[in-house]
């Protein structure tokens, strides 16, 4: 079917509500027609004139229309005809049909991207365009590899989800069987996951579409694509699974992701340029303390490094902080002291990998360039963030790494947090619970803290 017979069985619906869940406007957009009503109006007989305009189309289309539209209408009608058709929600076509940036020009997170405030009838003509765009790109998705088969597979477990899977099929996808859609994803999915760990989840799956989420970023894994915050608060399964598809290591000599992946020797060569690690100072067994920092570092092990000047103590953060963005985008950010200390690693970052995806926050940014890094953290630009602890009050601040995942907390010159969180930066004494909090409200397992210092004297190991 092309898009334009299945956009004319689409009635476009857009509410507006205030903060107590009362609708204040609502727009919908059928064929040639538009409805238009904004209050004050009765809104028993407002619904039951949208439902004679709507009564003639085959779905329902909005964007996020299933989480708000149509629980707001149920709840003051539940016997509307309209609410029993099958939904059409663009929110959840866009990480599918965008992976490689979620943030597609007419979306922003889970909202729309709007000309005007409080116009629901320009927003239904807005999602018009945007089901237009998701339809050619997704179209396009299917001629690489069946892309769509899988997704619709992944949608029909939930006739909740009946529309969207009616409209992947008008769109070209094909129906597969459970084993079928499994293998498709594993061969989809080939180098991009630990051979070993998919088989062992594939059937723990409490929701098959979250494996369609998934598949859509591992498709895009590797570059600057993040997870919607939508997506992984809505679908709570996404991020760690694919934390155990992506992060955690096998020990399969044939896996090749795994051997790739996980190796800090490839990467220290292809962001350092270095073909082994520091020999001194040596880790008690003889072998290379800054290797075995790195290798425990890269794992997402919690861990308290004491590495003296010049042993290469930076690199030990570093390095796994950009083997975590590769794999799964990923931030990492860099608790510091020193507003020029920062800058300084940066800028050698920066040289010495060629990569510009590291930045700092401090006051040192004009308002533009702080600006600039806030967008970069939010679009997934950034993989390593320093910031001095005085940040993490800061609301801007706050706003931006909502947008992401984060990968690992790490105290530089760590020593800091006993002796200036006492009296000097006492804010290093609310790091603690502003980390804690913050995985609270994205609903995330509490990410590893990593230490490291130069020096220490026992009460500061002891602390």
């Amino acid at each position: 079917m092309d898009w334009q017979t299945f956009q004319n069985n689409c009635c476009s619906l857009d509410l507006e509500t205030n903060e107590n869940g009362d609708i204040f406007a609502i727009g919908a957009v059928f064929k040639d027609k538009t409805f238009q009503r904004k209050a004050p109006f009765n809104i028993q007989k407002i619904l039951a004139e949208l439902d004679d305009f709507a009564g003639d189309a085959t779905y329902l289309l909005g964007h996020n229309i299933l989480e708000h539209d149509i629980p707001v209408c149920r709840a003051i009608s539940s016997q509307l005809n309209f609410l029993n058709k099958p939904v059409v929600d663009t929110l959840l076509l866009s990480p599918l049909a965008f992976p490689e940036n979620p943030y597609h020009r007419l979306v922003k997170d889970y909202k729309l991207v709007r000309d005007s405030l409080n116009d629901p009838l320009a927003d239904a003509q807005l999602t018009l365009l945007l089901f237009k765009d998701q339809w050619d790109a997704l179209q396009q998705q299917q001629t690489e590899g069946c892309l769509l088969d899988f997704y619709q597979y992944a949608f029909s477990d939930n006739l909740k989800f009946s529309g969207v899977q009616q409209a992947l099929s008008a769109m070209g996808a094909n129906a597969v069987a459970p084993s079928a859609a499994f293998n498709l994803f594993e061969r989809l999915t080939q180098e991009k996951i630990c051979t070993t760990a998919f088989p062992q989840m594939a059937n723990c799956f409490d929701s098959t579409v979250a494996l369609a989420y998934c598949l859509a970023w591992l498709r895009v894994a590797g570059g600057n694509s993040v997870l919607p915050p939508w997506v992984r608060l809505r679908f709570e399964e996404v991020a760690p699974s694919l934390t155990r598809l992506r992060d955690i290591p096998c020990t399969h000599p044939a896996c090749g992701y795994c051997t790739q992946m996980h190796d800090p020797l490839i990467w220290l060569e292809r962001y350092f340029g270095f073909n082994h690690f520091r020999q001194e100072p040596p880790a008690p067994d003889g072998s290379s303390l800054q290797e075995n920092i790195v290798k425990a570092a890269m794992c997402g092990k919690p861990l308290f490094a004491i590495l003296p000047t010049g042993g290469g103590k930076s690199l030990c953060f570093q390095l796994p902080a950009l083997v975590r963005y590769q794999r799964r985008g990923v931030l990492t950010i860099v608790v510091s002291p020193l507003q020029a200390l920062m800058k300084d690693q940066v800028d050698n970052l920066r040289n010495k990998t060629g990569a510009p995806n590291a930045a700092a926050l401090s006051g040192m940014l004009t308002a533009p360039e702080r600006g600039e890094v806030l967008q970069g953290i939010q679009n997934g630009d950034i993989a390593l963030l320093y910031v001095s602890p005085e940040q993490l009050r800061n609301l801007s601040f706050q706003k931006a790494i909502e947008y992401r995942e984060i990968g690992c907390w790490v105290f530089d010159e760590a020593h800091c947090l006993s002796k200036w969180g006492h009296d000097f930066r006492p804010d290093y004494l609310y790091a603690a619970r502003f980390i804690k909090e913050f995985a609270l409200r994205q609903k995330a397992v509490l990410p590893p803290v990593q230490c490291f210092t130069a020096t220490a004297k026992q009460d500061v190991k002891d602390e």
